[in-house]
């Protein structure tokens, strides 16, 4: 399979390379950015970020279709400007959760100056195309602190259920599902539609498995 790659009108997503390091460290360098991450890697420290994008050039190759992907927003035909990340990684087990073989997680860091300007979603559904139409995974799934309203909206607006809070890096989060079936029933409905259809659909929120 072909390194994945988008070239869009609202935004650009690539492979990171180790000259990517420094902008992933200024990325978590923002406090409001690492404010409700699930993980405690410390990417805002410069040997952090060097080690994780020299980690990512294997991950590529041992994991076809997955990964992280450097996120850039056109400023012309030749140059962009950093935004931050989207990410489609395997999906880890966790307690009360059931999690299928080859389940994908997908997952978005942006600078704060892009939070509310629709580019979450639009790198979110370039990822779900990609995911269930080139790699046909059958669940992708998508997880947020419970105090993340923003990344809430974000997953059902994109068409995600919730299915309960469990634990996550060892904090409590709250986790969402996307099958097949019904991207295919609900990717052609604008965003306003599909966030209708999970309300109606979403159970009661329940604590945490420990």
């Amino acid at each position: 399979m072909m390194a994945f790659s988008h070239h869009g009108e609202k935004l650009r997503l690539r492979e990171f390379v180790q000259g990517d390091a420094a902008d992933i460290q200024r990325l978590h360098a923002d406090s409001r950015v690492r404010a409700l991450l699930p993980d405690e890697q410390p990417l805002h420290e410069a040997p952090w970020a060097e080690a994780f994008t020299a980690c990512l050039s294997g991950f590529y190759r041992r994991h076809p279709g997955l990964g992280i992907w450097r996120c850039d927003v056109p400023l012309d035909d030749a140059t962009g400007q950093f935004a931050g990340w989207f990410s489609l990684m395997p999906m880890q087990a966790s307690p009360g959760i059931e999690v299928g073989m080859g389940d994908a997680e997908l997952g978005s860091r942006l600078r704060p100056e892009y939070w509310g300007s629709g580019i979450s979603l639009s790198g979110g559904e370039v990822l779900l195309r990609h995911a269930f139409e080139t790699l046909a995974l059958g669940t992708v799934w998508g997880i947020c602190h419970p105090d993340n309203r923003g990344a809430r909206v974000c997953l059902e607006a994109l068409g995600f259920t919730p299915r309960g809070r469990s634990f996550y890096e060892g904090q409590p989060s709250d986790f969402h599902a996307l099958d097949a079936a019904t991207w295919s029933a609900v990717r052609t409905l604008s965003r306003r539609e599909r966030l209708r259809q999970t309300r109606r659909a979403a159970p009661a929120p329940a604590p945490p498995s420990s």
